[in-house]
């Protein structure tokens, strides 16, 4: 009953470290750190610790881990991350977690290691694994064939139900897809595909070609982008993916793991390239590394503020004239580059899982002015009740309201028009739409509301 208890995953997860735990370790004391409570500890978490972790540190931690536990570890972790900590290992402990990961996470970690190394590591791997290292490679990282695994469990269309589930059985512990099973011919071309509960289920002498499904959704050729396999995989509910090549001959698959990855990649960097960020910008990245990533976005900001700027300079007696209209042009500027901000995220989306057409763009701009005229009217009515409140100031309330109104609908109509145009220019939609965004809403913005205000709250003199 004990062993039963200390088994159970509660138990487990007690037995296990949080990355604030490890943290206490950090400095100098990583020896006291229990190797089989680490061992039990999410490779996640191991992962983000070894990132704050000086070389001499991280190699310290890993030796405490077997080598499927540090490749565990090391395929968490970013690539480049990776692929300096593995260059610092010895030859032979380097090959052993080499050989343990999946040879498309081998590839991604190799492909970060220095041309001479990576040869050296290849050549002490067996040959059949850095062979298949090596075609993999031949594949851009970005694409179907860069993502894929080769280790598929495949049958004979020609076999019996019976000779197809021994096969599986011992072919169990060499690949990743026991359930899902391909069919291809002679010549190893994809023809169907069936499942291990229906070779179960069917008679014995029965041929696979008769149980077998022969329309495979989602079928990828190498070179579709990584974006295209996991819209591919979302639209079609397949837990894998099969790969082939013009001749239709099965190559390998993607599974769903491998998309959550492309997806959670693809996330993080629109988010982060959203606002100017480096799109594999991480935390724990060098100083000088993120200045370079976002320094050219914040000139370029720079210099199309400076439009903001002037526009602000050539009203500067207006505005001292009257000085409410500095505190409300704020509230003006806020709430149209917020409106933008909403029509930009969606528009990004739809761009993004491919359900904006050509055909739509119009009705996209139409339906973006109507909501903005809406939603301007709703904020403006709000916003005009409370300047007036304010400043008792019937006048104010009026130029709040209109400016809102106007400046709104432009917001909406052009948070929908830069992602679209990116695109069509053939550029990243999420890279620095923001600042794009903002640059070009904010003079606008300020122009509007400073022009109506010249002439509803202090028209100049006859």
């Amino acid at each position: 009953m004990p062993n039963a208890i200390h088994s159970h995953a509660a138990a487990r997860k007690l037995a296990q470290y949080s990355l604030e735990e490890l943290m206490v370790f950090a400095d100098g004391a990583l020896d006291q750190i229990d190797p089989i409570k680490l061992s039990n500890t999410s490779p996640y978490e191991v992962g983000c610790f070894l990132e704050r972790l000086s070389p001499e540190d991280q190699q310290f931690l890993l030796k405490k881990l077997s080598s499927s536990d540090a490749s565990e570890v090391l395929a968490e972790m970013m690539p480049c991350d990776s692929a300096e900590i593995l260059t610092e290992m010895r030859d032979h402990r380097a090959v052993k977690i080499l050989q343990e990961l999946e040879p498309d996470d081998a590839v991604d970690l190799l492909l970060n290691v220095e041309i001479k190394d990576r040869e050296r590591l290849l050549s002490k791997l067996p040959k059949d694994f850095a062979d298949t290292i090596r075609d993999l490679m031949c594949y851009d990282p970005n694409t179907a064939g860069g993502v894929m695994t080769p280790y598929v469990t495949t049958i004979r269309d020609t076999m019996t139900v019976d000779d197809a589930i021994q096969y599986v059985r011992r072919e169990k512990n060499e690949t990743e897809n026991t359930d899902q099973l391909f069919v291809v011919d002679q010549h190893r071309c994809l023809v169907g595909s069936t499942t291990v509960r229906n070779l179960i289920w069917a008679k014995s002498q029965q041929r696979v070609a008769d149980i077998m499904e022969r329309d495979i959704p989602g079928i990828c050729k190498p070179d579709e982008s990584k974006q295209d396999v996991a819209l591919a995989m979302t639209e079609s509910h397949a837990q894998i993916l099969p790969v082939v090549d013009n001749q239709g001959r099965l190559l390998g698959i993607i599974t769903h793991d491998d998309v959550i990855d492309i997806l959670h990649e693809a996330a993080t960097s629109d988010m982060q390239k959203l606002c100017g960020a480096g799109g594999d910008e991480h935390v724990t990245d060098s100083v000088w590394y993120s200045v370079t990533k976002r320094a050219p976005w914040l000139i370029a900001n720079l210099f199309l503020s400076l439009v903001s700027t002037g526009i602000i300079s050539d009203f500067s007696d207006r505005i001292a004239e009257a000085a409410l209209l500095a505190a409300f042009l704020n509230l003006v500027t806020v709430l149209s580059d917020n409106a933008g901000s909403q029509s930009l995220a969606v528009s990004i989306r739809a761009l993004a899982l491919g359900e904006l057409l050509p055909s739509d763009i119009k009705q996209i701009y139409a339906k973006e002015a109507i909501k903005g005229l809406l939603n301007g009217i709703i904020i403006g009515a709000v916003a005009a009740i409370v300047a007036v409140i304010w400043t008792k100031d019937g006048m104010m309330g009026l130029l709040v309201f209109l400016a809102l109104v106007i400046t709104v609908v432009f917001a909406g109509i052009l948070g929908a028009f830069v992602p679209i145009a990116l695109k069509k220019l053939k550029l990243d939609p999420a890279n620095s739409s923001a600042i794009i965004l903002t640059a070009l809403v904010e003079p606008v913005t300020i122009l509007i509301f400073l022009w109506l205000g010249t002439r509803l709250v202090c028209p100049p003199a006859a």
